[in-house]
């Protein structure tokens, strides 16, 4: 369901009872900013430095269209559920729900190499006066839905991805960025001969990220977005 942020001036798919929605969309005459922390920060800090952020570049807390977290391994379903009531509480404590739905996009995964040791705020994404000739969009990170070979499982996050982006009216034309997260044997390789030399710069990966979905049993998971800034942030 297609609902509108006026606050935050961009519309976005949500779902009662669901701690963040499917993807996000920046209303026209609107961009979205994309800002990395230099290193994650834990969730309750990082959504501090988050707001802090917003205001310095006076834009309200309501503009925020996604999180992206990092946690330290993936949740068994009873753990999930558990995380995820705390997090709703500290968004709706923040203002960031409306009409009872939670408006935010959410990518969360577990990091093979350089983690975190609790869960923790890796980057978000939020909306800025400003044009681009592409529109500017942000979606929640998609796993696969079910255990398969690899063909499949790409092939099952990709047609999910496509049909909400088509909700939403945007294009994978329109992206500047899409994510992969993962750990197959060949990135196995890149792991061990790469990013263990990195040490806490190993976090940010190598475009695709070497990570896991947060519920135990599943592989991958995918993510896209189209932003006109990027920018990096010190707590």
């Amino acid at each position: 369901m297609q609902s509108q942020n006026t606050a935050g001036n961009y519309r976005f798919l949500g779902a009662e009872g669901r701690p963040f929605s499917n993807g996000a969309a920046a209303d026209p005459g609107f961009d979205l900013v994309h800002a990395t922390f230099e290193r994650p920060l834990p969730l309750d800090r990082g959504l501090e430095a988050a707001a802090r952020h917003l205001e310095k570049a006076s834009r309200p807390v309501q503009s925020i269209t996604g999180f992206e977290l990092r946690i330290p391994e993936p949740f068994d379903s009873s753990r999930f559920e558990e995380f995820n009531h705390g997090y709703v509480e500290r968004l709706t404590s923040m203002g960031l729900v409306v009409n009872g739905l939670l408006p935010a996009a959410r990518t969360n995964v577990a990091a093979a190499v350089s983690g975190v040791s609790e869960p923790s705020v890796f980057a978000m994404t939020y909306t800025k006066p400003g044009d681009r000739d592409r529109k500017a969009f942000v979606m929640s990170g998609v796993p696969e839905e079910k255990p398969g070979d690899i063909e499949s499982m790409l092939a099952s996050m990709m047609r999910v991805l496509s049909e909400r982006m088509a909700d939403l009216g945007v294009l994978w034309e329109d992206a500047t960025r899409i994510q992969l997260y993962g750990v197959d044997e060949v990135q196995g390789r890149l792991v061990d001969g790469v990013l263990r030399h990195l040490g806490p710069a190993a976090i940010h990966g190598i475009h695709w990220f070497p990570s896991l979905p947060p519920i135990e049993g599943l592989a991958l998971e995918i993510d896209v977005r189209s932003a006109g800034t990027e920018l990096v942030l010190r707590a």
